[in-house]
């Protein structure tokens, strides 16, 4: 045996920042940082928004003031129960509130309230609805207003029809008391958004502020200064190497992910709602009477018939689009445009309006176009206009109509400060799992190191742990037999050093939540059930009921999909389907009674084998509806479920329900949307359903 020195083991000396960035230390700088870097961030924003909030309360306040100065008093207190909605006073007050909220372009209905203890209720308002004597909550910015007959305003606040900023003014009596107030609301959405941004960007904050208070105070703690501390983390240190370049490609991969889903996000909206106006003016420019509109346009007369017919056809239209902003005619007056019609109930025809580079393009060329998001005074907006031609096919004025979008789009982009947000927490967690794996992969390399300097000074006993399957491993193993060449018999004494085990943290990085939405999606909707389900399978074993389900549930499925319509699910003995969704399917209605007739055509051969082989017929009843059904992802974020709800799913269910067997009954709806032989049923009372349904039977033999 050689002889054995006693060498010192060599030291290798460990980058600062292993050495200082304890947990307790790191987790005390990194909470210190985010606090105050999100109280300073947040501090700061909320200020802001908290002044945007008062200015729109301010002006609310003021209209609310202009308003009340209009009502009378005295006939406002001769309102007092719903068939006082019908009198004169009720309807001077509305005309007078109306002229307010036209004039501001207000977005909710002006209302005046009286107070009823520590309630109030409603007395007039600018619905075209009246609820004279509706209870509603009395605020503590109200009781003000009653108290000391002072105009108020309230800050940010919700209620079950959303988030709304208001303003209020007493309305005052006779004899100088108060006699109501007037609430002037604005839809306060786009706040609330902007509100959750002011959250977000918080949290931003303190994740960076969190991250600064980690690094920075050993950045300042070396005696190379901050330059010479940044040079040193970058070429120095392979832990932080790594965890830098694994936080810069989550930032770099989830940002670009945001960014591009944010752009794309907004060109959907933007695109979907042009091509919503859009559709709504184009169909609405047929319906208008170009002639009465020229005529409108000459006289500027706002009490004639032409103009109350224009205004007539304009609210139909705004009606069957859904818009809750007016819709107007312009007509060109040299380089501005002069509104001609509009859905308003106080008209301004006449007055001036731009004329916009694109509505130019229209009153030349005929072509109608859309234009948006771009802001006024009164919002974001988006537009679509068309033509108004006359016989003679000339252009005489556009139909337009407007979509207020400010809410939307900063919720977009408070969806894309989030992502920001998860990007920043994705970077921290990327560091952290960087410099846990890089020390993983440090310190047995130093291991290395160590063994071979003290194999140059003579020890040949010294082993390496071989235990990694990566390089390092190999490298390992190399100096083991290196080691065991120089010293033949020298056998382990020791194993130097430790392995240690490799703790992984995974981020989480999604870039967005499972959204529990759905769509509005005109269906038709399938229900078919057994009839005598329980006397036909009473005799049955379970695995004969199921194969006799299998068997017919097989032929049902096979005809939908044949017609690309959506199973839902099985319910028992009954099976829910529709067409119309995911996909758009123009013919919905006709697949579906295709689908009917195939359906009882199929069982008919089927039950004609199976009475063949003594075995009783398997009768169906079917129920056919149509109409605007939602369908998305509902239930939870642990488990969704693809499908449908609605009134067109309960009629027909309710059909089914009535259905004998060998009967399909289709609503109403259904059978104007079908080619197919029908025989009517009659109008029958439905479960549910105030009215009697017209319901008719599929003659699928016929057919």
């Amino acid at each position: 045996m050689g002889s054995t020195r006693s060498v010192p083991p060599p030291t290798i000396a460990t980058p600062p920042i292993a050495s200082n960035l304890t947990p307790a230390r790191a987790v005390l700088r990194g909470l210190l940082g985010a606090f105050v870097a999100a109280g300073v961030v947040g501090g700061l924003l909320g200020w802001r928004f908290g002044a945007r909030v008062d200015a729109a309360a301010e002006s609310l306040e003021a209209i609310a003031a202009e308003a009340a100065a209009g009502v009378d008093g005295v006939a406002h207190a001769r309102v007092r129960s719903p068939e006082d909605a019908t009198g004169a006073d009720f309807a001077a007050i509305r005309h007078d509130l109306s002229v307010v909220a036209e004039r501001h372009r207000l977005r909710s209905p002006l209302y005046t309230l009286r107070r009823d203890g520590e309630a109030t209720r409603f007395v007039v308002m600018t619905n075209e609805t009246a609820f004279v004597g509706g209870v509603y909550a009395l605020r503590d910015e109200m009781r003000d207003v009653f108290d000391h007959a002072e105009r108020a305003r309230t800050g940010l606040y919700g209620d079950d029809h959303g988030h709304w900023v208001s303003g209020y003014a007493p309305v005052l009596g006779s004899d100088g008391s108060v006699e109501a107030l007037v609430s002037v609301d604005h839809p306060a959405d786009d706040l609330a958004a902007a509100w959750r941004e002011v959250v977000l960007w918080s949290c931003v904050a303190g994740v960076l502020g969190g991250l600064l208070g980690i690094l920075l105070p050993l950045m300042l703690g070396r005696r190379t200064g901050v330059v010479g501390t940044a040079r040193r983390f970058v070429t120095g240190s392979l832990a932080l190497r790594i965890g830098l370049s694994g936080s810069v490609a989550v930032l770099v991969a989830v940002g670009a992910a945001g960014l591009l889903n944010y752009r794309a996000a907004r060109a959907e909206v933007v695109h979907r709602i042009q091509e919503r106006l859009g559709t709504a003016v184009s169909v609405g420019a047929h319906q208008i009477d170009a002639a009465a509109h020229a005529r409108v346009a000459a006289s500027g007369d706002a009490g004639s018939a032409d103009f109350e017919a224009v205004r007539a056809a304009l609210r139909r239209i705004q009606e069957a689009a859904g818009l809750t902003s007016p819709v107007y005619t312009l007509r060109r007056d040299g380089a501005l445009t002069r509104f001609v019609g509009m859905t308003n109930e106080t008209p301004f025809v006449g007055d001036s309006n731009e004329l916009r580079p694109g509505v130019r393009t229209t009153f030349e060329s005929g072509r109608p176009g859309a234009e948006g998001p771009y802001g006024d005074a009164h919002g974001t907006w988006i537009s679509a206009w068309a033509p108004l031609r006359d016989p003679a096919g000339e252009v005489v004025g556009v139909i337009q109509a407007d979509a207020e979008v400010g809410a939307l789009l900063l919720a977009l982009r408070a969806e894309a400060v989030q992502q920001v947000f998860f990007a920043l927490i994705g970077v921290a967690l990327a560091f952290l799992a960087g410099f846990v794996l890089a020390r993983s992969i440090a310190r047995p390399i130093a291991e290395v190191a160590e063994a071979a300097d003290r194999i140059r000074t003579g020890d040949f006993s010294v082993r390496v742990d071989e235990g990694r399957g990566d390089e390092v491993g190999v490298l390992s193993s190399a100096i083991n037999r290196m080691a065991e060449g120089l010293a033949e018999r020298e056998r382990l004494r020791g194993m130097f050093g430790r392995y240690m085990a490799n703790q992984v943290v995974q981020a989480l990085l999604d870039e967005g939540e499972l959204r529990l939405t759905g769509e509005l999606r005109p269906l038709t909707v399938i229900i078919s059930d057994i009839r005598g389900y329980t006397a036909l399978t009473e005799e049955l074993g379970a695995e004969e009921v199921v194969a006799l389900l299998n068997d017919y549930f097989a032929i049902l499925v096979r005809e939908v999909v044949a017609r690309d319509g959506v199973v839902d699910k099985f319910m028992g003995d009954a099976m829910l389907c529709w067409f119309g969704a995911p996909a758009p399917q123009p013919d919905h209605g006709q697949r579906a009674a295709d689908t009917c007739v195939a359906i009882m055509r199929a069982l008919d051969v089927w039950n004609a084998g199976r009475v063949e082989k003594g075995l009783a017929p398997v009768l169906t009843g079917i129920g056919v509806a149509s109409g605007p059904v939602v369908v998305g992802n509902i239930g939870s974020h642990e488990r969704l479920e693809y499908t449908a709800i609605g009134d067109a799913v309960n009629l027909a269910s309710r059909l089914c329900s009535k259905a004998a067997a060998g009967e399909v009954l289709v609503s109403d709806s259904v059978r104007q949307a079908v080619l197919a032989p029908f025989e009517v049923v009659g109008e029958v009372p439905v479960k549910g359903v105030r009215d009697p349904v017209l319901v008719h039977r599929l003659g699928w033999r016929d057919a």
